[in-house]
């Protein structure tokens, strides 16, 4: 009876243990956490709205390199597309046949010379008998004609010794401006012609800094442009030809920029309407000092034609799209996210990437979300991290 009792107590501890055992505790519920948002307030800034032209770079001054002599050329003293300077020497032309006609000519000046000393000599001793009657007014103005032949003969030797020294100079072709010079066309043992238009072309050289660039605006912006000039001049008129006195400003870049980092001036306006396209030739002058322009690039110009106005900005990055409207997510005093419609207008490089000018939707004070727009659904809480937005716009991001 007594190892009957102490049995059943061992099953009923093994029952409990067993039941313990199994029990799970339960696992509580954790919320998930509140996602992060970098937001950031609009910008506000005093920009111009320039007008932007299609245009083309073209050099100051362009001149095309010609023999002035003909000859085999000798030598070539440059590499293509080369950095030169004025009174560079580009090619020799063997002087050879032109050395030979200046110790000619030299050769008929001492002959000239030695005739004309003895038709003198002979003129004055007929000067002095001509009174006595021994020549005849006849014979001694004959010997003065003659006298006069070799003066002139002189004259002519004289200036073939010039031309022949002019030869030899012109063997040396230098070239006239300081920039780059083009690939040769000819090489060494080339003949070339320097006969009036027939002359041989050897090369190509131009200008580098300043460039120019030519671009076709509309009248109603050139003549706004030239108006707001006036004004900043006290009223001051000033024609179309002295244009450049007014220093109108451009800005401009090349196809691979994105900023319109190239300042000038407007430097010339053509004398007329295009009847066609109701457009006036312009040309704007710029400074190259890195050569970056070449003649014939493509560039984008921007004419200014009104005063800077206050201009809301928001980083591209920040608008999203909803069946064709632009909206962008403002996180509330309750760190609660609203999608607010927006109305935009032209987007603006800067260093941070692009920026787009808000029109209408916000006031200036929101809080918008720039990263982690994903995580940003309306009605949703978030926590937000400020990120401070350029303040102060980068110099390439207006026109002047």
């Amino acid at each position: 009876m007594h190892h009957s009792s102490r049995s059943i107590l061992q099953l009923f501890m093994l029952a409990l243990c067993m039941l313990t055992g199994c029990q799970r505790p339960t696992p509580s519920l954790i919320a998930p956490p509140i996602p992060e948002v970098i937001v950031t307030q609009p910008s506000i800034q005093n920009l111009t709205n320039p007008l932007e032209f299609n245009g083309n770079a073209a050099a100051v001054e362009t001149v095309e390199i010609k023999a002035r002599v003909s000859g085999f050329i000798t030598q070539v003293h440059f590499s293509d597309g080369q950095r030169i300077t004025k009174g560079d020497l580009l090619f020799s032309i063997d002087q050879r046949p032109y050395l030979v006609v200046r110790d000619q000519s030299q050769a008929d000046v001492a002959k000239a010379l030695a005739e004309l000393n003895e038709l003198e000599s002979e003129v004055s001793r007929y000067q002095k008998l001509l009174p006595k009657a021994v020549v005849t007014r006849e014979q001694y103005e004959i010997l003065v004609a003659r006298r006069d032949v070799a003066k002139a003969m002189l004259d002519k030797s004289r200036a073939a010794v010039a031309q022949a020294e002019l030869d030899i100079e012109f063997c040396e072709v230098i070239t006239p401006l300081t920039g780059r010079v083009s690939t040769r066309e000819v090489d060494v043992g080339d003949l070339v012609v320097g006969t009036g238009g027939l002359a041989t072309r050897l090369t190509t050289v131009v200008t580098t800094s300043p460039i120019e660039v030519y671009f076709d605006t509309d009248e109603r912006a050139l003549l706004l442009a030239r108006q707001r000039a006036i004004a900043k001049r006290g009223g001051e008129v000033v024609t179309w030809r002295d244009i450049k006195e007014l220093e109108i400003p451009i800005s401009a870049r090349l196809v691979t920029e994105k900023l319109f980092m190239h300042k000038g001036i407007l430097d010339f306006v053509d004398i007329g309407v295009k009847p066609t396209t109701g457009t006036v030739r312009c040309r704007g002058l710029l400074p190259n000092p890195d050569e970056l322009i070449t003649p014939g690039m493509f560039m984008r110009v921007q004419l200014t034609t009104a005063e800077p106005e206050e201009t809301m900005l928001v980083p591209e990055r920040s608008l999203g799209i909803n069946q064709s409207r632009k909206y962008v997510a403002v996180v509330d005093e309750k760190n609660r996210v609203e999608y607010r419609t927006v109305t935009t207008g032209r987007s603006i490089p800067s260093r941070d990437g692009m920026l787009r000018v808000v029109q209408d939707g916000l006031d200036g004070n929101e809080r918008i979300v720039v990263s982690g727009m994903s995580r940003a659904r309306e009605g949703s809480i978030v926590k937000p991290l400020e990120d401070s937005m350029i303040r102060q716009t980068p110099q390439e991001m207006t026109s002047p």
